[in-house]
């Protein structure tokens, strides 16, 4: 549970049939409403109270289900709590795997919960008659005008292991305020099975974007429950603060160029898969350095002194020049760049 999250104001009410899961989302859907969020939103939290108040039913036949306004500092947003006495969940990461379900039903319903709130935190230690203790909170995004322009341009280049064949690799680019999150994801082998889980990582990190690293990597693992799984890297650059926080779980390697010092030891690992807590450093980051990050669909063993004619170039012609030149024929590859912005007022290329 979020330390130093106080409680505005919050309804309590029992879940002991159906008709009590529309009571929930009532409750959500109109609290959510006067704390500030937009429709779309609204509806989400609706769905959440709904998804916790079945969960309720499906596993205990009865229990509490809590809307709560909360606040944090500057923030505000809603907690949707759900607690029951039934025998609890003996497996509380596979019950985040949609399709996995020991009652019978689709079994989405804390898939749909991690995908749609901004942290989960289950509580179900599996003793007889515990029960399961379920803590979901979602903060309202407050929007911010950038201090300054962004001094950081963003390229990426991916490609199939073979034309038609679905891609197993993505990445992210999410700029905001006066920050960007940047990252590569890979799921395990190539086809269909490590597309989809790719794509489940790369949806839960761009709709998360903001959230800690540490809640992003554990949002992932929950996220690639019931795929093959991924590995992944992810970089938040902070242009006002002047640095970078770098995170990562297995084999997504990174190169820099420049004025730049981001060591980082790999920790061995798949995100859906028991996978470790990601290995994060927060260091300085000078605008005038690049790096480079890619999938092991790329030649590992490369020198910027092969390549240094590529520097000059925006980072998508990067990108595209590093894949076309080191992508191996038997995998699917990625390369993401971030370098410094040169065409921007007051850029590199300015007078």
């Amino acid at each position: 549970m979020t330390e130093g999250v106080t409680t505005v104001t919050s309804n309590q009410s029992t879940v002991t049939e159906a008709g009590d899961t529309v009571l929930a989302r009532q409750s959500a859907e109109s609290l959510g409403g006067r704390v500030g969020f937009d429709e779309p939103a609204v509806a989400e939290l609706g769905i959440v109270a709904v998804e916790l108040a079945t969960n309720v039913l499906n596993h205990a036949a009865s229990g509490e289900i809590t809307i709560a306004h909360i606040s944090d500092d500057d923030r505000e947003g809603i907690r949707i709590e759900s607690f029951d006495a039934g025998p609890g969940i003996d497996d509380v990461d596979a019950a985040f795997a949609d399709g996995v379900s020991t009652a019978g039903s689709l079994g989405s319903g804390l898939g749909a919960v991690n995908r749609l709130m901004d942290q989960v935190t289950v509580s179900a230690p599996g003793e007889p008659d515990y029960g399961t203790h379920v803590v979901a909170d979602r903060w309202l995004r407050t929007e911010i005008d950038p201090s300054q322009p962004c001094p950081l341009d963003f390229g990426a280049a991916s490609r199939p292991i073979s034309h038609g064949e679905p891609n197993g690799d993505s990445f992210t680019i999410t700029q905001w305020d006066d920050k960007a999150l940047v990252g590569v994801i890979d799921g395990l082998g190539h086809g269909v099975d490590a597309h989809e889980a790719a794509l489940a990582a790369k949806q839960y990190v761009e709709r998360h974007y903001d959230a800690s690293m540490a809640t992003l990597f554990e949002g992932t693992e929950r996220a690639c429950r019931g795929t093959r799984g991924v590995v992944m890297a992810l970089a938040r650059f902070d242009w006002k603060e002047e640095s970078i926080t770098y995170g990562s779980v297995g084999n997504i390697r990174h190169k820099t160029h420049g004025p730049a010092d981001l060591s980082v030891v790999q920790r061995r690992g798949v995100l859906g898969s028991n996978g470790p807590e990601p290995v994060v450093k927060t260091t300085p980051w000078d605008t005038g350095a690049t790096l480079i990050m890619f999938s092991d669909g790329l030649t590992s063993h490369w020198s910027w002194s092969d390549h240094d004619d590529l520097l000059a170039e925006p980072a998508s012609v990067i990108a595209s020049g590093l894949l076309d030149r080191l992508g191996k024929d038997h995998d699917d590859a990625t390369v993401l760049v971030v370098a410094e912005r040169t065409d921007r007022e007051g850029g590199a290329d300015s007078p």
